[in-house]
């Protein structure tokens, strides 16, 4: 009988806090909407660039944690991000590898959230210095990302790298 009483006064605290906590949680969505600035006033683009990068960076960076892909932003308006061969392609193949699948598909969730942003490198390596392969991989990694939602302005054309890693730059225009 006791524990009865108990599990009731939890349950009848926890309920009567929800509409306060709902009630608070509003409050704070509706405060952070009213100090962003607004799409069509001039701090909108800059706060929009300025915060996009970053906030993007970090959220690939918390997705490819304790892999071998590295993410960095060596500039206020670029994003770089290398994924190493070897997880990418097969020896002598174009077909993309499952890991770099995964990095274009959260590339991809990126560029749709800032459709400002463009991809303006896009290079792949070759084997043994091929370059025809190279350039096929490269199309099959912007095939990728156009299957994925992200429309061809927003993607360089495709190219190639001696160096043993796919090489994708994200950048923001200037004003």
């Amino acid at each position: 009988m006791y524990a009865d009483l108990a599990v009731s006064a939890r349950s009848h605290r926890c309920t009567a806090w929800a509409p306060c906590l709902a009630a608070l949680l509003v409050l704070l969505v509706l405060a952070g909407c009213a100090s962003a600035p607004r799409p069509g006033s001039p701090a909108a683009p800059a706060a929009a660039r300025a915060s996009s990068l970053p906030a993007e960076r970090q959220w690939l960076q918390a997705w490819f944690q304790d892999t071998p892909v590295q993410i960095d932003q060596p500039g206020d308006d670029s994003l770089r991000i290398e994924v190493p061969r070897e997880f990418s392609f097969d020896p002598g193949r174009n077909q993309l590898k499952p890991p770099l699948a995964a990095v274009l598909d959260k590339l991809a969730q990126s560029l749709r959230r800032l459709p400002a942003a463009r991809l303006q490198q896009l290079a792949t390596p070759g084997d043994d210095s091929s370059p025809a392969l190279a350039r096929q991989r490269a199309e099959q990694v912007r095939a990728h990302l156009r299957s994925r939602g992200v429309p061809a302005a927003q993607l360089a054309s495709a190219g190639i790298t001696t160096a043993m890693v796919v090489q994708l730059r994200i950048a923001m225009p200037t004003p």
